[in-house]
């Protein structure tokens, strides 16, 4: 199983909706929604998502990435589904799109990332194991791998391959401006949930310090504290009025 980090693993089994509406203008638009990990270990899975696609008959279709990432080929999967429709397809980035989810976010037609979110791209990854003949074949898959990343990129970007490469190597994060400069989206400049609300980042290695080991768990706590600490300085506040008034009378 190859994934861009195998350590991550969909928080429920719904990590995907798909629906659709009739606008304003009369055209039926799909709505996809990929909100969490890219993950086949449920019993919903990817190929679900890839069918749900396929079998949409309508104009246009809209998908929304939230997702640190997850199964490589489900990703390309996916992106090959949404590559394939007759319908104009956009794509959009509303926290973060990282790792095989940002192969996805590169699957529109029309591509934007909200303007607190990160998009972030690296070479493949696993966990393997057998004898050395058997670590030199994943190795040659995972280069394979990195090879159609790279094309799918440079595709989107128009920059040279090797440009591609050395982002991949270092595992690179880019800002909405920073993906509107390389040609990987356009900035939507409103704005939204920053991908730090969601994910736990700290397994990829060159993760922002901003988005380390924040949940939102952790944001929860942080802001209960804030609320506790609110609360606790009203109270002082009332409690420094009765002095006041106790002295006064």
């Amino acid at each position: 199983m190859f994934h861009q980090y195998p350590q991550l693993r969909a928080r429920t089994k719904e990590w995907f909706k798909v629906s659709a509406k009739e606008s304003k203008e009369g055209e039926v638009i799909g709505q996809v929604e990929i909100l969490d990990v890219i993950d086949d270990t449920f019993g919903v899975n990817s190929s679900q998502l890839i069918a749900s696609i396929r079998a949409m008959n309508v104009d246009r279709i809209h998908v929304a990435i939230n997702s640190p990432g997850g199964n490589v080929f489900s990703g390309i999967g996916i992106y090959s589904a949404l590559k394939a429709h007759k319908a104009r397809i956009t794509t959009e980035n509303m926290g973060l799109a990282a790792s095989i989810a940002s192969i996805v976010l590169m699957a529109g037609d029309d591509v934007f990332q909200r303007e607190n979110s990160m998009t972030m791209i690296h070479k493949a990854w696993s966990l393997t194991a057998g004898n050395s003949k058997e670590l030199r074949d994943t190795a040659e898959i995972l280069d394979k791998i990195d090879t159609q990343l790279i094309s799918i990129y440079a595709n989107k970007t128009k920059l040279d391959p090797s440009i591609i490469e050395a982002y991949l190597e270092k595992e690179s994060w880019f800002t909405a401006s920073e993906s509107q400069e390389i040609g990987l989206a356009h900035t939507l400049e409103y704005e939204t949930v920053i991908a730090k609300a969601a994910f736990d980042l700290s397994i990829y290695k060159n993760t922002p310090d901003i988005l380390k080991k924040v949940t939102n768990e952790d944001l929860l706590a942080k802001a209960k504290a804030e609320e506790d600490l609110k609360r606790a300085s009203l109270q002082k506040e009332f409690l420094r009025r009765r002095i006041e008034l106790a002295e006064y009378l």
